[in-house]
């Protein structure tokens, strides 16, 4: 599965998805698209410019791509010492599950659990 998303400052989101959020870099068209991956699965996010009317006003309306870690509370501790924006505290943990929601540089959820 890959989930696009179209982002208004194409150099930032790579760098934050990529340095920041830890994915790797699997493809890459400079200033328009880049491909990314989470090193397991097939799971692919796409960020893109070529379609900035897909932008929404608010942003992360109606989606939220989770990605999965192997290290749930390394990689929250280093999201957190980065000074990434976490959207709430932890969730889930009385319900059997472990998510946090944290905000790509223009806003858009990102959710984060356990492998």
């Amino acid at each position: 599965m890959m989930v696009t998303i179209q982002v208004r400052d194409f150099d930032a989101a790579v760098a934050w998805y990529r340095d920041v959020l830890g994915l790797a870099v699997l493809g890459t068209e400079p200033g328009e698209f880049c491909l990314l991956g989470a090193g397991r699965g097939s799971t692919t996010i796409a960020l893109a410019t070529d379609h900035p009317d897909r932008i929404p006003d608010h942003p992360g309306v109606g989606w939220t791509p989770n990605l999965g870690v192997s290290d749930f509370d390394a990689v929250v501790d280093r999201l957190r010492a980065a000074g990434v924006v976490f959207d709430a505290e932890e969730e889930g943990a009385d319900e059997g599950y472990r998510l946090v929601r944290v905000r790509d540089p223009e806003g858009n959820p990102i959710g984060i659990s356990p492998a």
